[in-house]
C-alpha cells in the first residue's frame, strides 16, 4: 500500500498509488512545528507533525518516540524542488534527522505534496528519493503505508 499526499487532483491509480490525501481538505489534521522542541507539545496525540527546520535535538526524538502516537511528516517535495547548497543542507539534516528516528523508533512519513500533476512521482521514485536520505528499501516503504493511520479517509 503506497499513499501520498497532493495539492492536486489526480487518479491515484494513474500513477501506481493505492490512494492521494488532497492537502486542502487534510490540512487541518497536521500539526506545524518551527522545531523540534516545540513538536513535543504533540508527542500525545495521534497526529502527523510537520517541521519547519530538522536541527538536531535527540531529547526531543526520544520523548516523541516514546510516546508512539505522533509521526513525523516528512516533505520530500522540498527535496525534489530545491536546489545547489540548500538542498545538500536539506538532505544532510534529513539524513540525520531520520537516522535518529529509527534509532529510537519514531515514526515517520513522507509526501510529496505534489502542485500539478506533472510534479507527481511514482512511489518508487519517492522511495528511492527516501533511500537518499539514509534509510532502506524496507523503512521507505513502511513510511509510505503510514499516513491512513493518522488522516482522515478522502470522500
Amino acid at each position: 500500500m503506497k499513499f501520498d499526499i497532493i495539492k492536486c487532483k489526480a487518479d491515484p491509480s494513474e500513477y501506481d498509488f493505492d490512494g492521494f490525501f488532497f492537502f486542502n481538505s487534510i490540512k487541518g489534521s497536521i500539526s506545524y512545528a518551527d522545531d523540534l522542541k516545540a513538536a513535543t507539545n504533540f508527542r500525545n496525540k495521534n497526529t502527523l507533525i510537520m517541521l519547519k527546520d530538522y536541527d538536531f535535538d535527540i531529547g526531543a526524538i526520544k520523548t516523541i518516540a516514546d510516546k508512539k502516537k505522533a509521526c513525523f511528516l516528512i516533505d520530500l517535495g522540498g527535496v525534489i524542488k530545491s536546489n545547489g547548497i540548500y538542498r545538500v543542507i536539506l538532505i544532510s539534516k534529513l539524513r540525520t534527522f531520520l537516522t535518529q528516528c529509527n534509532k529510537h523508533g519514531a515514526y515517520y512519513a513522507f509526501a510529496s505534496f505534489a502542485e500539478d500533476k506533472s510534479q507527481i512521482r511514482h512511489p518508487s521514485e519517492l522511495m528511492h528519493i527516501a533511500m537518499l536520505l539514509g534509510i532502506n528499501k524496507g523503512q521507505a516503504g513502511f513510511a509510505m503505508k503510514m499516513l491512513p493511520l493518522y488522516l482522515p479517509k478522502e470522500k
